[in-house]
C-alpha cells in the first residue's frame, strides 16, 4: 500500500473539484480505471444487457462463474461519488467477486452526478433490483438468493437500496455487501481529520465535492435515503462491511457498525488494517487484498447456500 501511496504523491493530479464532471471522469478512467482493470482474470461468460429503468434503460453487465444454475446473484453497485466510475472502472472487482462467491455477479450502471442528482441514481438501483427479482429466471438467476451491494457511493446507494426494498415491499435479498460506503456526509468525523489530507488518495475535500454534486442543497443531508446513516436500520438483512483503516470514511462504517448493533440487526464488520480507499480495486498489487476477497467470497457463499440445504 505504502509503495501505491508513494507512487500517487509523486504524480498528483488536479483536485478532483477543480475539473468539469467530464474531465474528471476521463482523468479517472485513464489514470486509475486503466491501469487497476488490466489483465483481469478469465470468467466462463460477461454478457451486456438493457434493462428497464425509470427513464429509460439502464446498462447491466453479468458476469457468470459459472456456478451451477439457477445462481445466486450479487447486484453490484459501483464506487466513484456519483460522479465516477462504470461497467469499466469496477471489471475486475465484479469478475473477482464472482470467482470467489461463485455468484452471478450484475453490475448496474447506474445514471451519474451532478447531471443526475439525488434520488435519480438512488431510483436506478433500485429499479435494477426489482428487474433483476422479476426477470431473474430468464437469466438463470434464483431471485430467491439476492446479494447488494457496493463500495464507496456505491456502498451508500446499496444501503439505500437495501432500505428502500425494505420500506416498499420489495423482493428479499438475502444480504449485504457494504465497502467503504460513504454512509454519513460528515466532513468532521475522525477518521476524516486523521486521514483526509490528500496522503491516503482519498481526501475530505473530495468526498465533500462528491457530496455537493449529488445533492441538490445541504438540507439533503439530513434525508436518510440520501444519507442512510439517519434510516432507521431496523429489518435488513445480514451485511458484511468493509473498511479501509487509512480512510476518511472509516468512522462512516464504524458508526454504521455500531448503529446497527444498537439494532440488534446482524452484520460483520472487517477492518481492512494498512489498506486505504481505493484498495478494493487493487488486488493486482496488494496480495492482502486477494484475501480478503477470498473471505468476501466465503461468506456469501454460506449466506447464499440453496435453501432446503440446511441454510436458514
Amino acid at each position: 500500500m505504502q509503495a501505491i501511496l508513494d507512487r500517487a504523491a509523486k504524480s498528483p493530479g488536479p483536485p478532483l473539484s477543480s475539473l468539469a464532471p467530464e474531465a474528471a471522469r476521463a482523468l479517472d478512467a485513464q489514470t486509475f480505471d486503466a491501469y487497476w482493470n488490466a489483465d483481469p482474470p478469465s470468467l466462463p461468460s460477461i454478457s451486456d444487457h438493457r434493462i428497464d429503468g425509470p427513464a429509460g434503460p439502464i446498462r447491466m453487465r453479468l458476469y457468470d462463474p459459472g456456478a451451477a444454475k439457477p445462481a445466486p446473484c450479487l447486484i453490484y453497485i459501483h464506487g466513484g461519488g456519483w460522479v465516477l466510475g462504470g461497467l469499466e472502472s469496477h471489471d475486475r472487482v465484479c469478475r473477482e467477486l464472482a470467482i470467489a462467491g461463485q455468484t452471478s455477479v450484475a453490475a448496474i450502471d447506474y445514471r451519474l452526478a451532478p447531471e443526475h442528482k439525488f434520488p435519480k441514481p438512488l431510483e436506478d438501483c433500485i429499479a435494477a433490483a426489482n428487474w433483476i427479482a422479476a426477470h431473474g429466471p430468464s437469466l438463470r438467476i434464483d431471485p430467491e438468493r439476492l446479494v447488494i451491494g457496493g463500495d464507496s457511493a456505491g456502498g451508500n446507494l446499496a444501503l439505500a437500496t437495501l432500505l428502500a426494498l425494505r420500506d416498499g415491499g420489495g423482493p428479499g435479498v438475502r444480504v449485504g455487501l457494504l465497502v467503504y460506503g460513504m454512509f454519513a456526509a460528515d466532513p468532521r468525523t475522525p477518521s476524516q481529520r486523521k486521514f483526509g489530507d490528500g496522503r491516503y488518495l482519498l481526501s475530505t475535500e473530495d468526498t465533500e465535492w462528491f457530496w455537493s454534486c449529488y445533492l441538490s442543497d445541504d438540507r439533503e443531508r439530513d434525508n436518510p435515503r440520501a444519507v442512510p446513516l439517519q434510516a432507521e436500520l431496523r429489518g435488513l438483512p445480514p451485511l458484511y462491511i468493509a473498511a479501509a483503516e487509512l480512510d476518511p470514511l472509516l468512522d462512516d462504517s464504524v458508526m454504521l457498525a455500531a448503529r446497527l448493533t444498537a439494532a440488534g440487526q446482524p452484520h460483520r464488520l472487517r477492518l481492512w488494517e494498512g489498506l486505504a480507499h481505493g484498495a478494493f480495486q487493487m488486488s493486482r498489487e496488494l496480495e492482502p487484498m486477494r484475501g480478503y476477497i477470498a473471505e468476501i467470497g466465503a461468506f456469501l457463499k454460506s449466506e447464499l447456500q440453496a435453501r432446503g440445504d440446511g441454510h436458514g
